[in-house]
């Protein structure tokens, strides 16, 4: 199970790491074609705005897999083990109720209602868009699921290592 879960991971960083390195692209030729050749290319402002989006919600994802998101550490680093592998449960439990319900139920309906909504330049359907909200849900209920599974049966990270926050 956290074979999947470091398999889930490092897709999740790749597919990030390559959004990124294309935005860096399109960034470098929508400054070439606005400042060298004077006309600006007009799709790589709107798909640099959608891959951002996509971008932070799936690196949203990676950070709950990773725990790398920002977290208040103080109550977990003074309770002993179990107290701590409690509040580990009860703290993934409650982020994946949000994610399932605002993120997953909320995403999709804001995906159907924007479907017939087309982007001006580009003209993509903006559901496309709002679909990552969906997907970022589903994979932060995987992660935070096969977290919880650590969690309870002992094999799990109780707090990040003090190394790597530093």
């Amino acid at each position: 199970m956290f074979r999947i879960k470091s398999i889930v991971e490092r897709l999740l960083l790749g597919v990030i790491a390559s959004l990124l390195a294309v935005m860096v692209v399109l960034m470098l030729w929508q400054v070439f074609t606005r400042y060298v050749l004077s006309t600006p290319a007009l799709f790589t402002e709107e798909t640099l705005r959608f891959m951002m989006i996509w971008t932070a919600l799936l690196g949203t994802a990676y950070c709950f897999g990773t725990r790398k998101h920002l977290a208040l550490e103080l109550l977990p680093s003074i309770c002993p083990p179990r107290a701590r592998r409690l509040l580990g449960i009860v703290n993934a439990l409650i982020t994946i109720g949000f994610a399932v319900i605002t993120m997953f139920f909320g995403g999709l309906r804001a995906s159907n209602s924007a479907m017939e909504q087309y982007s001006p330049i580009m003209q993509i359907p903006i559901g496309l868009v709002y679909l990552v909200l969906p997907i970022s849900a589903v994979l932060i209920v995987v992660l935070l699921a096969i977290e919880i599974v650590g969690l309870a049966t002992g094999t799990g990270q109780t707090d990040p290592d003090p190394q790597e926050t530093m």
